[in-house]
């Protein structure tokens, strides 16, 4: 069942016949999720691997190098369970409640689950590249040829078309039984400075989060808010070539106060896909997200069914709209946090 977040996206994939199969890794193994499908496989705390893109059910495209500290989260196992409209009791199952009642229309919101920062490091996404693999082979070729060179050079009284062969069959033959050795050490030495520079991160990112619960504030609620005002934002439609998005890395977290409202600075490495003239077009850029604090009284929402009713006439609302459809009362913040500015 797609939540509130992912409507916006649904329908501009519909509308250009695009599916999206992402594939993720939890413990129960390799778990792959498809818009173009209500009912999904459960994820727990997967790492996503990568995204397949289709139109008209052939590949178009195809996205990877997703930060593995980023832990996704999807429950679908509710969704054929049956429950009774709080309305006027209609039954049926939940994954028939997407769009309201079918009975009286009633609005159901969907909440969206956490999407958490893990502990883990990059060791594994750069040491088991393709890229990087070929890349160690290459150097640890080499650095054999050379040193059989040298080898022979000092060695030799002569230095004839034997002796190039010599360094040619010596050189590959060292070379790929210290492959693995070389490959060991200088992938510790490749991934050491970026794992330290990413538990760094990490410490600045936690120290930033204890920070805020000191101030009542909940990461849970603002991951929501923030995934939640991005979508809005990006799906909207000044944005029409923007299909899918990813944020890459969070780089900083920085809070700020003026005219006692409460600003949170969020910098993030983010990567659009888009579909520009009948072809698939990825752009990875750093990006800077600011969201306020809403100082009004904002609905608590849990993960599943939430009913939101109007303050004014009592009618169930649909988030996505920002207006109840019964008497016109607007709603331009349900959320906690609000986007105000997405910028380079």
């Amino acid at each position: 069942m797609p939540h509130i977040t992912e409507r916006a996206q649904s329908k501009r994939l519909k509308d250009l016949g695009i599916d999206i199969h992402a594939k993720y890794k939890d413990n129960s193994g390799i778990v792959e999720r498809k818009t173009e499908i209500k009912q999904n496989p459960n994820v727990y705390q997967g790492v996503l691997l990568e995204k397949i893109y289709y139109q008209n059910h052939l590949p178009i495209g195809k996205t990877t190098g997703f930060d593995p500290r980023m832990q996704y989260t999807f429950i679908a196992s509710q969704e054929e369970k049956e429950m009774s409209c709080p309305n006027c009791g209609f039954p049926a199952p939940i994954s028939d409640f997407l769009d309201g009642c079918p009975y009286c229309g009633t609005d159901y919101n969907i909440d969206y689950t956490n999407k958490d920062l893990g502990a883990k490091y990059h060791y594994d996404k750069v040491v088991h590249s393709n890229y990087y693999i070929w890349i160690t082979l290459i150097i640890d070729l080499l650095f054999s040829l050379l040193f059989m060179l040298c080898y022979i050079l000092l060695t030799g009284r002569t230095f004839n078309s034997y002796d190039i062969l010599k360094v040619l069959i010596g050189g590959i033959v060292f070379g790929v039984a210290t492959f693995y050795l070389f490959y060991t050490v200088d992938a510790f030495i490749v991934v050491l400075p970026v794992r330290w520079y990413k538990e760094k991160q990490n410490q600045k990112q936690i120290a930033f989060w204890q920070r805020m619960e000191t101030l009542g504030i909940s990461k849970t609620t603002f991951f929501n808010n923030f995934n939640y005002e991005l979508q809005e934002y990006l799906y909207s439609d000044k944005n029409e070539q923007i299909i899918d998005y990813d944020i890459v890395d969070y780089l900083a977290f920085q809070e700020r106060k003026k005219d006692n409202k409460l600003f949170i600075q969020v910098e993030v490495r983010i990567r659009l896909v888009k579909w520009v003239n009948q072809k698939l077009v990825t752009e990875t850029s750093k990006k800077t997200v600011i969201l306020e604090k809403n100082n009004q009284d904002t609905p608590t929402l849990n993960n599943g069914i939430n009913i939101i009713a109007c303050r004014n006439c009592g009618s169930s609302i649909d988030v996505t709209k920002g207006v109840c459809e019964y008497c016109q009362t607007k709603y331009n913040y349900l959320q906690e946090w609000y986007l105000t500015d997405f910028r380079e």
